[in-house]
């Protein structure tokens, strides 16, 4: 009788340990399935992000009607589907004069459909000497020199509190900017890095003008966009999709620095809180009737 009470107990908790076994092998294959459907749904993220960004590259080439392909454009350049907004905007909107923060593929997208339209210019700010002459390499290779400016510009802080182009280079009898495109400096540069483009640069906007922002999916672009439209408020705000972020935002009226108040409409300080307003912040501006 004890042996038969022995037996029986064994064989349950031989049970009970087959059980936990088995319980186990399935939790362990459930987590692997879970982890490989993960798995397959960023690689189709990833393959339909890459086929749209191939979309936009034929798409881009075929406006532009470049006798050769276009650079590559992944990493630090620009995306091709950012470029085909940039390349869309000019044409439609005809610009005069675009200034560029950073050069480089954009450059060449950018005087390409100036050359299209037959008129206007592109100035770029370059802080690497280097890259500055690949640019201009660049601009050379595709015939396009006479349609855009490589300006060198190294990073400084003579009008900001954290490093910004330098602004001695650009041409004294620039005609006012019909488009601005931020693409720099580097964000690690500082924090906002790329804050100062429109408050150093209102003063030579036109009356009439549109501000495109790379990158605009990282924080700090999103939090420089923030207190841009509360620094020059009545701006048509368009959120476009693209890979890294794409923000355009339109004004019909000239812009006056300084236009916002409060926390947010002023530029950080080296830990990235809110510091001072930006000094000297509508720098060149012209008189307007």
């Amino acid at each position: 009788m004890n042996s038969m009470i022995v037996y029986l107990a064994g064989l349950q908790i031989f049970l009970l340990l087959l059980t936990l076994g088995i319980a186990l092998v399935l939790l362990h294959k459930t987590r692997k399935i879970h982890l490989a459907t993960y798995d397959l749904q960023s690689a189709g993220r990833e393959t339909r992000m890459l086929f749209a960004q191939i979309q936009s590259l034929l798409a881009l080439e075929r406006k532009l009607g470049l006798a050769e392909p276009l650079p590559p454009m992944r990493g630090w350049v620009g995306s091709p589907d950012f470029l085909l907004r940039v390349a869309n905007s000019v044409l439609e909107r005809k610009p005069e004069t675009v200034m560029e923060c950073s050069s480089g593929v954009s450059t060449l997208v950018i005087a390409r459909c100036l050359q299209i339209i037959g008129r206007g210019h592109v100035y770029s700010l370059e802080h690497d000497a280097t890259y500055a002459n690949t640019t201009r390499d660049l601009l050379a290779r595709y015939g396009l020199s006479e349609w855009a400016s490589v300006i060198d510009a190294p990073l400084q802080t003579e009008h900001t509190e954290t490093p910004w182009y330098s602004e001695r280079l650009i041409p004294s009898d620039l005609a006012p900017i019909d488009m601005l495109v931020v693409d720099g400096p580097p964000a690690t540069t500082a924090p906002l890095a790329r804050f100062p483009a429109l408050p150093r640069l209102a003063g030579r906007m036109a009356d009439r003008s549109l501000v495109i922002v790379d990158d605009a999916s990282r924080p700090d672009e999103v939090e420089m966009v923030k207190r841009w439209r509360k620094l020059f408020p009545g701006g048509v705000f368009t959120d476009c999709y693209c890979e890294k972020g794409c923000v355009m935002l339109a004004f019909d009226r000239p812009l006056t620095a300084g236009q916002g108040s409060g926390s947010d409409a002023t530029r950080p300080n080296s830990s990235g809180t809110a510091g001072e307003p930006m000094r000297d912040a509508a720098v060149g501006a012209r008189s307007r009737a």
